[in-house]
């Protein structure tokens, strides 16, 4: 079989793009990607040889968030968000749960929210503070206490979080249902090939299993892994850098459940990126051990970077190897808000976040049948089905196809020799 289009990577990006290809009449379409690992495949030693930022039950939604980018990040948020009810409704899965998102920044930068009219309500250090005492104990003697110069943007409508897991699982669904072929393998290699029986050129794609998968055109939306393997033209790197990204899930006993459920997700986020303070934190949610767990991650000022193939395959595999130094950092920042909060347990866990010099996506064609849609930036959750559909328009055209500029999603390479890429995709 010959497919239209291969889209190879099947995370939030990835997943989206499929279901958007697959709505496209008489484009056949197929989707490669791997299931999430098992046990065994997270240990040392294991053969597994990708992984996934998606291996979670939490990620922020909020067009607030996405304003303190670039002005096309809120777009993008915008109609990324304004769009999850209806996937809910087609696909019969539940993943958006709108508990609401605070902002929680300094007087100055929330005045700035305000004044884009942007729809939330705003709160100053007392209304703050009173607002958290909702969620502790009356009798508790320690109650939330904020600086006169803070203040936040409380987004009730369209905000919250989403189930990554299952906003992947609702976009299958969907492509599927219209036809997509989901194939469950590893991706070693994209290649060109020339046969005259086939009518000329074609893509092929092969896998860990040994399939050949052949198709006109391929999107890779393969995150982290993008410049590993063989999946773009020999000689051709893509200009991102993957750093580190931890997280702690703070259990939640049976009687903090009801009390803490309403809380919304917060992002604690002052101007200057390395700020100790920047953290952010979910509302209790389940997880598939059958505990419930409030996440909580942090700002730039923890990441690392992860130069080397070997150094991401590493990190995702420490898990719960995290130094105890940046658990007892990350609680006691949250203790600031949920002051008579005391878990169960304590855990963590590991993602590896992929950014590019442009702070922006990349959407761009490599070559007239190659596109690469990467670099979510540590927010690729909140704009995934608008960059989705952007990466599904521009693959089945072969060009761009978007309103907003293409030369905002533009790849840069790292080192690149001109004679590599033709001209015309420069």
């Amino acid at each position: 079989m010959m497919y239209d289009v291969c889209v190879v990577g099947a995370g939030m990006t990835g997943s989206a793009a499929a279901r958007w290809v697959s709505s496209r009449e008489g484009i056949k379409t197929c989707l490669v990607g791997p299931a999430e690992p098992t046990e065994q495949e997270w240990r040392e030693g294991s053969t597994r040889s990708v992984f996934g930022a998606h291996y979670d039950e939490g990620r922020i939604m909020s067009t607030i968030c996405e304003s303190i980018r670039h002005e096309t990040w809120l777009v993008l948020a915008q109609r990324s968000i304004s769009r999850l009810r209806q996937l809910e409704r087609e696909s019969g899965i539940r993943f958006f749960h709108r508990n609401g998102c605070m902002i929680y920044s300094s007087a100055e930068r929330i005045a700035r929210f305000q004044r884009l009219g942007l729809p939330a309500t705003f709160l100053y250090a007392e209304g703050i503070s009173r607002f958290y005492a909702r969620f502790n104990r009356p009798s508790h003697d320690k109650q939330p206490k904020t600086d006169a110069t803070h203040a936040a943007a409380l987004e009730r409508e369209n905000a919250g979080y989403v189930n990554p897991r299952k906003y992947i699982a609702a976009n299958i669904a969907v492509a599927a249902r219209n036809g997509c072929d989901v194939i469950t393998d590893v991706v070693n290699e994209v290649r060109e090939v020339f046969d005259k029986r086939e009518g000329g050129r074609y893509m092929q794609v092969v896998t860990s299993g040994g399939r050949k998968i052949r198709a006109r055109r391929v999107l890779l939306c393969t995150g982290a892994f993008t410049n590993f393997g063989r999946l773009l033209p020999r000689g051709v790197e893509v200009d991102i850098t993957l750093v580190t990204e931890r997280v702690v899930l703070l259990e939640v006993s049976n009687v903090d459940i009801a009390r803490l459920e309403g809380i919304p997700c917060t992002v604690r986020e002052f101007d200057d990126m390395q700020d100790q303070r920047n953290i952010y934190f979910f509302p209790p949610i389940r997880y598939p051990d059958g505990k419930v767990y409030i996440k909580v991650g942090h700002g730039f000022y923890l990441n690392r970077p992860l130069p080397t193939y070997d150094d991401v395959i590493s990190w995702y595999r420490q898990r719960e190897k995290i130094p105890q130094a940046d658990i007892e950092f990350l609680t006691t920042s949250l203790y600031g808000l949920l002051t008579d909060f005391t878990p169960k347990s304590v855990t963590a866990a590991t993602c590896v976040i992929t950014r590019t010099p442009t702070d922006r996506y990349y959407c761009d064609m490599v070559t007239p049948t190659l596109g690469v849609v990467v670099g979510g930036n540590g927010s690729g959750a909140m704009v995934a089905d608008e960059v989705g559909r952007m990466g599904a328009q521009m693959i089945a055209k072969g060009s761009w196809d978007h309103d907003l500029p293409a030369e905002y999603f533009k790849v840069k390479y790292k080192n690149l020799d001109p004679k590599l890429i033709p001209k015309s995709n420069l």
